[in-house]
């Protein structure tokens, strides 16, 4: 009954722009969320209606988000982190020569 039936997932991605690459030599990357489309005929005309689309319309893309963006929003904390341990114009370098700047 429903072979047109499309779904979605969330995917974590490598961002194409990574803003430091250029001035710190970083191990990690920015993430981005992305989304990808289920094609195909997910629902036979056997299959129950309502169950076919809770799963597809609703399981599916709610389920890969969280997972997804829970990955993405780990991935780019410890992006940060590197970033602030490890890059001469981040806040936390700034921080540490003003310091030194106040003690001489």
């Amino acid at each position: 009954m429903l072979p047109f039936l499309m779904s979605c997932s969330f995917v974590p991605e490598i961002t194409d722009e990574q803003k430091y690459a250029s001035k710190c030599d970083m191990v990690t990357k920015n993430l981005t969320l992305s989304v990808r489309q289920i094609d195909g005929n997910l629902c036979s005309s056997s299959d129950d209606i309502e169950a076919c689309l809770m799963v597809y319309g609703i399981v599916i893309p709610a389920g890969s988000f969280v997972i997804s963006g829970g990955i993405i929003l780990v991935g780019n904390t410890l992006h940060w982190l590197e970033y602030q341990g490890t890059c001469e114009d981040s806040a936390l370098f700034k921080g540490i020569r003003k310091l030194q700047g106040d003690v001489k």
